[in-house]
């Protein structure tokens, strides 16, 4: 699992929730290259994109994922404006959400693309 994300608390939260559920390895990245660098390594079988991360954004990261097929969702605070026309159709998780709702989002992206989380 890939979390994308600059708030460190809220990678921290998400990284214990996806460890308690049994994730066998969260990678998190607060910018995007690191993360372009990352999945450009690793084998990622799933994304968490925040969509702002510092001054810039995420949609150059899910265009790479989208190339590779692997699934992904945004969490953001922002609405569904801030995401670029190309990845409107893609789930977005609003910011503050509940461990129920990020696990709702991860079923829902993963067997989407008939794979486990």
């Amino acid at each position: 699992m890939l979390i994308v994300e600059d708030e460190v608390m809220v990678s921290i939260m998400i990284e214990d929730f996806l460890l308690d559920l049994g994730a066998s390895e969260v990678i998190t990245c607060t910018s995007p290259n690191e993360a372009e660098a990352t999945i450009g390594k690793r084998a990622i079988n799933c994304a968490i994109l925040d969509v702002k991360i510092g001054g810039a954004d995420s949609f150059g990261l899910a265009d790479a994922l989208t190339h590779r097929d692997v699934p992904f969702f945004f969490a953001t605070a922002s609405g569904p404006e801030a995401i670029a026309e190309r990845h409107r159709h893609r789930p977005i998780l609003a910011k503050p959400f509940s461990n129920a709702q990020l696990l709702e989002f991860l079923h829902a992206t993963m067997s989407g693309q008939g794979r486990d989380c």
